[in-house]
Order: C-alpha cells, then structure tokens, then sequence
C-alpha cells in the first residue's frame, strides 16, 4: 500500500482567489472597452472625419456662406437691371393673366366633361367588348350570328350623358347619344377641345416663361454660385449625413477608393479653403473643379491619378500609402501632375498642367534627350536609319525584280509551248511593273529622308565648324566652367581635369571641318544694334547678365560673344544660320569636300536644291542642324549685327591664354575617348561620330523602377532616416547635383558618374522630377489613356513644331500667354505695341489654311524680294524662314486649324457677285468718313505704308476667311483684346447688321446686311479697284 500523502493546505480552501478575479476582469473589462473603441473609432479615424466635417461645413454654411449669398441675392434683386426684367415678368403676367384665368375654367370644365364621358364610354365600350368575346369564342354560325347582332343592337342602343353645365351654377346638362359612334365622337371632340386649349395656353405663357427664364438667368448669372435656398438644401443634406464609408469602386478594374470617406468637401458644390473648414486640409473642395468634371471620380477613381493606397482606412499614413510596404505612395502636392504623364504621354500640352508641362519641355530643350532616350522625343534620328533600311530593302528588291524578269523573258524565249511562253511573259511583266511601283515608294520615302535631315535638330552647335567659327583659345576655358563663363548656359558643368580639358579640346580643334570663308568687311554696330533689337533676335537671345539680361532664354545668352566668335563666320551666320561648310552624306558617313564635286565636273554647290551626294546618289545632310532661323537679312545687315556682336565682351581675346596643345595629335585620340565617354555627340554634330548612340539609360518607365533597382550608393541608410529613400527623392538629388551618388566612393576618374550638372533652378528640378515620376508603366486598362481624335492629336503634333522653333517668343497663341517680345521696353509704348507681331489665337478661323502653307514656306510671298516681310511690311520685326519641311509645315496648317475646330478640308465659300449699285454702295461705304479703311490699311504706296498698321486688302481674299472677316468687322475687340481696329461700325438691327456712322448716298434703299456687303467687297478687291480708290 502506498503512502498516504500528507494533508497540506488546500488553496481553494485556505485562499481567497477575489483579488486575482478582481483584477482578471478588470482587465477584461479594459480590454473589451479598448477593444470596443478601437473597433468603433481608433481603426475607423473617418468616423471623426466625418463628425467634424459635418460640424465644420454646417457652420461654414450657416454663419458664412448662406448669409453672404443672402445679401448678395438681395442686392442683386434691388438693383435696376433686376427689377426691369422684373417688370417685364410682371407685364407679362398681367397681359396674359385674364386669358389664363378664362382657359383655366374652361380647361376645368373640359376635365370634368370628359371625366362623366369616360365613365359612361368606359360602360358602353366594356359592353361590346363582351359581345365581340363571346361572337370569337362561339362555336356554331348561328351563335356568331346571333352575337353578331346583338354587338349592333348594342351600337346603336341610345345611352344618356350627364355633363356640368357651363353656365357656372352647377346644374348639370342630359345629353342622349343614339349610337356608339356618336359618344365616342363626343368624347373625342371633347379631349380635341382640351389639347387645343392647352396649346393656346403654351403660346400664351411663352413670353412669362421667357421672362421668368431671362430673370432667373441674371440672378444665376450675378450671383455666381448656389442661391441662400439651395446652400440650405446643403444644411438639410448634412443633418441627415450617414457616418460611413463612402467609396468608388470602378468594376472594369476592381479600384477601389475610399478617400472621400475622410475628403468629404472634394465634390461639394461649393468652394471650400482650409480656412473656411477650421484649418482641415482634409475638408478642402478640389483646387480645380474644371479639371474634375473632365476626371469624373466615378469613372476614373482618385489614385489612378494621385497614387495612394484608396483601400486603406485605418490612418492617414496607410491611405497616403507612406508606409514601408506600399509601393506608389501620394504624390507630393508639388509633383501632382506626375499623373497625369501615364495617360498623356503623347501631349507636349496639357491644361492645369504647366509643372508637367515645363518638365517635358525642359527634358527636350535642355539636353536631356541627348543621352537618354524618351518614346516620342527626338526621333527623327532613328526615323530617318528606318527609312534608309527600307530604302535599301526596296532598291533590292527592284533588282531582284528585274534580274527574274530577265531570267522569265529568256525561259519564255526557250519555252517548248505557247501556253509557257505566254506565261512567263506575264510573269516579266508583273515584275517590270511591280519595280516601276518601287520606285514611286523609293521616291516618296527618299522625299521623307529628306523631309527628316531638315527636321532633325541637334540640342547644341555644330562642332564640326569650330575652326571656321571659334577662337581656339576660348574652348578649353568654356569646358572648363560653362557656367562662369555664361551664367544660365544651357550646356551643363561636366566634371573634367585639366589632362582631360586639354585632349577633348585637342580632339574638337583637330576633327573641325577645313573651309575657307568670304572676308567680310566690318559693319556699323550702332545700326546692328537697332536691327538686332528691332527685328525679332531678342525673341530668343537675351544681352546682359543675371538681373540686367534682357531678352528670351531659349537660345544663347551673347554677352561675352565678341570673346569666342570669328567675325566673317557670325556674318555667315547671322546672313543663313543653316548654311554649312561641308555636306555630309549619310551613306559615306562622311562629309564631302570641294574634290568629291571636282571628280564628277560638278561645282561645289549644295543646298536644299542640291541635295544629292555626287558620289553614290544618297540624301545629302546640307543645312547646320540648328533651329535657328533665317531672318532674310542682307549681307550689309548682317555685317551690321555681327559688327556689333563683336564689340559684346568683358575681355579682348588677346587676354586669353595660348593653346598650342590644340594641335598635337597624340592628344586627339585620347579626346576621341573621352568624347566618346562623355557623349558629346548626343547634343553636338561631331565629324566621325554622327551615328554616335545615347550613353544614358532610357527613361520612358523611369518611374516604374522598383525602389531596389535604384542606386542610392553609399546613401541608402541617410536618405532612410531622412526620408528620402523614394522615386522622388532619388530624382530631386540627381538633378541638383548629379555626383551626389559618388560621394564617399573611390573610383577612377572613368568610372564615375557622367551626368553633368545642368544648374538647374528648384522649380525646373521640381517640374522634371514630376516628369519623370509620372513616366511609368501603368496598370490601368487602355480606355483610361487619352485617345484624342483627330483633331486632338493635330494640336499634339503641332505644338512639338510650335515649341521646337519658339514660336512662342513672338507671338501669343494661348489666352494669357504673353510673348517675349511684348516683355521687352521698345514695345510697352502704344506705338511700341503695335510693332509687335499679331497674337495667333483663333489664327485656323482667321486664315484659309492654302495660304498659310505657302506663308510658312515664304514669309516674304515673293521669291524675287526676301528682304522684306509678307503681310505686315510696316512691321520693323520680321517673320523668319524657317526652311520647314512639309511634314511640319502640314502639322503647323493643322494646329492651327484644329485649334479653332474648324472642318478639314477648308473648302472656300462661293461669293455672291456684286452688282453695280452693290459695288458704288460698297465703294462709298468703304471709303466714308465713319469707316476710312486705307488709313490704316497698307496700300503698296511706300510713302503711305510707313505709317500703315494693318495689312493690304489685296491680300485678303486668298489669306483670310470670309465668315471670319465678318465676325472682326463686327466685334474686333472680342477677338483681339486692345486692338486698334475700331469697334462699333456696326449695329444690329432685327436680323441684319448696319452702319453705325453717316450713311453714303443711296443706302436708303438698300435693305440687305452692310457687314455682309463689304465682306463681299472686300473678297473682290483688285489691284485696279485699289488704284481707283487711290485717285481719289
């Protein structure tokens, strides 16, 4: 037997568990109250939101907004324009008031009438209808016979009516019909009476309801937002506010977003600011309505455009998606436009999008394209190898096509039957035929090569023309700090030695193109000043540095250029910027000098009518691969500005030290490396490095990279704790300084980072940064891409040609966009203003696109007569020749014309001949006191014409359109803001538009449209009606 333990102290006996149990549901009560208000309110933050919002908003509204529409409605309803048209409401209800009153009664008596006649109709026809049920379902014929005349017993079976009377005592009419066909007769005649009668009463309240519109019209007009009764329709809204989640869920790609649940003011319908929401951001309305009514939520979502994680709902941190396990947190409010890059890649322009815009802009004008290819930038280049391989492809196949034709005419020669011979002759014909066919393809694609080398631009000057252009010396002191040298240049700081400096200066001296240029003689910088001034060069050029620079930033600054520049090569220059020293044939790869002509007896001429190399037949490169244009200058003008370019300097180039360096050869290798390195020929013409590739990396899906895959160096751990270690980040720092990323590395001089630094300003890092964050790879469904029309897509083409050449510089073509030209002093004047070039708005309208092609490829109109402008010779500043290609100037034709959303094709309305009497009343008219057109107009007299203002009326019927020409004359200050066209000629009366001045003799009588007659004059003008309106 075992022992038996001994008895110790039973706890449950000698112990109180109170305390601990005590303690054990406190906790659980704790716990279960934590756990209720984490459920309730710490997990659910919105539901504070919400209670907030509806707190703020209410208040908002109540104490602000409603008493502030209140008055203003009421000031509204006081003022004079109010109560007129409130006097013309009241009058009209009066007029019609006793007609109303009238047709009410009658129209209540109609009811009643036809409410007794229905009943009793109702009766009669429920009647027949069981007679003719039972005449269907009978089964012998003399059933349905029988049937059949008890159905016209029942027709003609007299039935009494008991209609109100309408005397207006109540007493009531008996009306007895003695058929079917006579009640429903009734019945019908009454429910005529009734439409009729309602008819009349539509006619008779049309001028109330037009008043009441034109009334209320006004009030929504001037109060400009929600009247006091329906802001408190808003208050209604918020005491009934459900406290719940408010989410978007677009099926097609399962998006869910939740962001309204706590962003409750975006979509209200009034304008909400922080201040109004008692400092809420969060509460705020969207910053750009417009711009939300075109991305309705409901279609779109919230993040496809912001980025965030819209599912989340537990903190502010987790729905901005800013935490360590959510890939595209929300945008930075300075980088917001980044998203609207992954649906617009395609468009240079966007509204509400100037940050994005001017990050594409600058990632194209600055160089960056250069190095890193970007789908749709520069791609020309790589457009115009395609269309040389297909050339090639196509010229091969012509000789295959030839060679088999040959080969089929012999078999067919040697052919055993007639049926064979026949048919190899057909087989030779076919492809005689299909090469004649490859030829007109080899034709149109060779049209295009060339259409290409003219549109294929370089960012920076051509280097192949150093030795004719630079002053030796100068080079290795601009590689060596561009920046010092020209504060704001455009070529960015690379990171050099001095060995380094002296052998890429070597290299470019010594592979510089040999050529000899004209000695000019030297010009009056005193009148090359002027004319630098007054003919559209500060367009793009600016003179002066930092604060004291005037003029645009697209080009060179030219300060300090009388320090690096020869002067008969600037003469060249400024005389036809596109004119080179040697043409490069883009199948030698290589440029052709005066002995490649000599070979073949040609002299050495090349131009845009001498595009063919000698040697082999291929497109010849012959134009300097800039976009500066020809301003038509004569060579005593140009003289004149390249005279006074030289006197620009801080120091005489003598000052410089010597560089005998530049020409050793054992140095020109070690520059071709290092060029080669560096990718200079990305931005520069380069001889022997013309088919040089990008050195950077491609960046159309930059902004898809996955944070790993990036490269903070040896700052990973700092850009962490400083919290940085994003896209946005790494972007930011790359741009500001491009070597950040080596710091702390020891590398050699080769391997580390090429990029150079650009200087770029904060907000031109900012607006790249958010290019480049917007450029990703994005998950959404192809129908949220913009997919333009055709229309749309013409304004995209057009505006790359638009911003390529700057055209902007001189003329507006946005309301509210102001030109570089009207900034400068020579223009602020009144006199000043009207030598600026005219604003292009509406310029599709205006012009007949026929004329406009021609004008883009002649500015001058006259191929005997450049030094001139075309249109506006009164103007000192002149339309260059921008030698476009066809392509762009058919881009150009079509960015104008859909930008005024005109059809395409143009087709020019037939004017109706004038008569004889038309045309003396149209003289007259022309001509009068009250409308004297030739003042300002150009006439082609010299004398007159330095005085003119406005173009010659000889040009007008195949430049401008009529219907246009009708609207200026009417209402110019409507188009053209400031215009010294005078308003007011006209003024209506009913339909048609007459003289608002003294009438000429002989108008009495005349009753069609005045506007619409000088139209039709104007569109008939000839050289002879000018020379007789001149002899008056």
């Amino acid at each position: 037997m075992p022992d038996t333990p001994a008895a110790g102290k039973d706890p449950v006996v000698t112990q109180s568990l109170s305390f601990p149990l005590l303690i054990s549901a406190l906790l659980l009560v704790i716990t279960l109250l934590w756990s209720l208000y984490d459920e309730g309110y710490w997990q659910r933050p919105w539901k504070v939101y919400q209670e907030q919002f509806r707190e703020q908003y209410t208040g908002f509204l109540r104490s602000k907004a409603i008493p502030g529409q209140a008055d203003r409605e009421k000031q509204i309803r006081e003022s004079a324009e109010y109560r007129e048209l409130q006097t013309e409401l009241e009058a009209a209800e009066k007029t019609a008031a006793t007609q109303l009153a009238e047709m009410d009664r009658e129209s209540r008596l109609l009811a009643s009438q036809i409410l007794v006649m229905n009943k009793v109709f109702a009766e009669a026809r429920g009647a027949l209808q069981a007679l003719t049920y039972n005449l269907e379902t009978a089964s012998s014929d003399r059933a349905k016979q029988g049937y059949q005349e008890d159905i016209e017993e029942a027709r003609k079976e007299p039935r009494e009516a008991e209609l109100p009377s309408g005397n207006g005592n109540g007493s009531i009419e008996r009306i007895t019909f003695n058929s079917y066909e006579e009640m429903e007769g009734k019945l019908n005649e009454l429910k005529a009476k009734k439409a009729d009668l309602e008819d009349q009463r539509v006619r008779l309240t049309q001028p109330t309801r037009e008043a009441r519109q034109r009334l209320d019209a006004y009030l929504r007009d001037q109060l400009g937002g929600l009247t006091a009764e329906q802001l408190n329709g808003l208050v209604r809204k918020m005491e009934v506010l459900r406290v719940d989640i408010k989410q978007i869920h677009v099926a097609e790609v399962d998006l869910v977003d939740r962001c309204e649940s706590c962003h409750l003011g975006i979509r209200e319908p009034v304008v909400l600011t922080k201040a109004d929401m008692g400092n809420q951001g969060a509460f705020t309305s969207h910053p750009s309505p417009e711009l939300l009514r075109i991305h309705d939520p409901e279609r779109f979502g919230c993040t496809p455009c912001h980025n965030g994680n819209g599912r989340a709902t537990t903190s502010v941190e987790k729905a901005h998606g800013r935490y360590l396990h959510w890939l595209w947190p929300l945008s930075a409010r300075e980088n917001i436009e980044a998203g609207c890059q992954q649906c617009h890649t395609r468009d240079m322009q966007l509204s509400h999008a100037e940050t994005l815009n001017t990050g594409k802009f600058l990632f194209d004008h600055r160089g960056c394209v250069g190095c890193h290819r970007y789908e749709g930038y520069d791609t020309e280049g790589e457009e115009f190898l395609t269309v040389q391989r297909t050339i090639q492809i196509k010229q091969q196949q012509k000789h295959e096509n030839l060679l088999e034709a040959q080969r089929s005419t012999a078999r067919a020669d040697r052919a055993e039957t007639n049926e064979e011979a026949r048919r190899l002759y057909q087989l030779a014909d076919n492809l005689r035929v299909t090469s004649s066919g490859l030829d007109a393809e080899v034709l149109e694609l060779t049209a295009r090569a060339r259409d290409l080398l003219k549109e294929r631009k370089k960012v920076a000057p051509s280097l192949k023309e150093v030795r004719v252009k630079l002053r030796k010396e100068w080079i290795p002191v601009w590689l060596t700090n561009t920046q010092e040298f020209r504060p704001g240049a455009r070529m960015p700081r690379f990171r050099l030695d001095q060995e380094q400096i002296q052998a890429i200066s070597a290299f470019i001296w010594q592979s510089g193109v040999q050529g000899t240029l004209p000695t000019r003689p030297r010009g009056n910088p005193e009148q090359g000043k002027e004319l630098f001034e007054s003919r559209g060069c500060m367009a793009c050029h600016a003179i002066g540095e930092g604060t004291n620079a005037v003029g645009g930033t697209f080009a060179a600054n030219l300060t300090r250029i009388g320090e690096k520049a020869n002067y008969d090569y600037l003469v060249r220059w400024v005389h036809n910027p596109r004119e080179r020293t040697r043409p490069y044939c883009t199948l030698e790869k290589r440029d052709l000098g005066p002995e490649d002509y000599a070979r073949h007896n040609l002299p050495f001429i090349f131009d845009l009518e001498h595009s063919t190399c000698p040697n082999d037949g291929a497109v010849l490169q012959v134009e300097q691969m800039t976009v500066m244009p020809s301003l038509r200058l004569t060579f005593e003008e140009a003289q004149n500005i390249a005279s006074y370019l030289m006197t620009l300097k801080t120091k005489e180039p003598s000052e410089y030290a010597p560089t005998p360096y530049m020409d050793d050869p054992d140095l020109k290798a070690r520059g071709l490396t290092l060029t080669r390195h560096f990718g200079c020929a990305g931005c520069h013409e380069i001889s022997g490095m013309e088919d040089e590739g990008r050195i950077g990396t491609e960046l159309t899906k930059e902004g898809s990279k996955p944070i790993e895959q990036i490269d903070f160096a040896l700052l990973t751990h700092k850009a962490e704790r400083e919290g940085w270690y994003n896209h946005k980040g790494f972007f930011e720092n790359k741009l500001k300084n491009p070597a950040v990323y080596d710091e702390g590395k020891v590398r050699p001089p080769l391997e580390k980072l090429r990029m150079p630094n650009f200087d770029l300003k904060p907000e031109e890092i900012n607006s790249l940064a958010t290019f480049l964050l917007g450029s990703v790879e994005s998950g959404l469904p192809t129908r949220y891409f913009f997919q333009p029309g055709q229309q749309g897509r013409d304004i995209q083409e057009g505006w790359k040609v638009v911003l390529k050449y700057n055209c902007m510089g001189c003329h507006e073509l946005r309301i509210g966009q102001r030109s570089v030209l009207m900034g400068l002093p020579r223009y602020q004047s009144p006199e000043g203003r009207e030598q600026l070039p005219p604003q292009l708005i509406g310029e599709g309208a205006r012009v007949d696109p026929l004329w406009l092609a021609k004008f883009l490829e002649d500015p001058a109109l006259n191929a005997s007569s450049q030094d001139r402008n075309g249109i506006r010779p009164y103007l000192r500043v002149r339309m260059p020749t921008f030698y476009f290609s066809q392509g762009e100037v058919l881009k150009l034709v079509r960015f104008f014309e859909a930008l005024s959303s005109q059809a395409e094709p143009y087709i020019l309305p037939k004017q109706e001949p004038m008569t004889p009497q038309e045309l003396s009343l149209a003289r007259g008219l022309f001509t009068s006191p009250g409308a004297p057109c030739l003042e300002c107009h150009a006439t082609g007299d010299p004398g007159h014409d330095q005085r003119a203002t406005a173009p010659n009326f000889l040009l007008m019927r195949t430049r401008l359109k009529p219907d246009w020409t009708r609207r200026w004359m009417l209402d110019p200050a409507l188009i053209d803001p400031g215009t010294a066209m005078p308003s007011g000629l006209f003024r209506q009366e009913g339909t048609r538009f007459v003289f608002n001045a003294t009438l000429p003799p002989g108008f009495q009588q005349y009753s069609r449209d005045h506007a619409d007659l000088l139209v039709r004059y104007i569109f008939q003008f000839t050289p002879e009606e000018m020379g007789r309106l001149g002899a008056r």
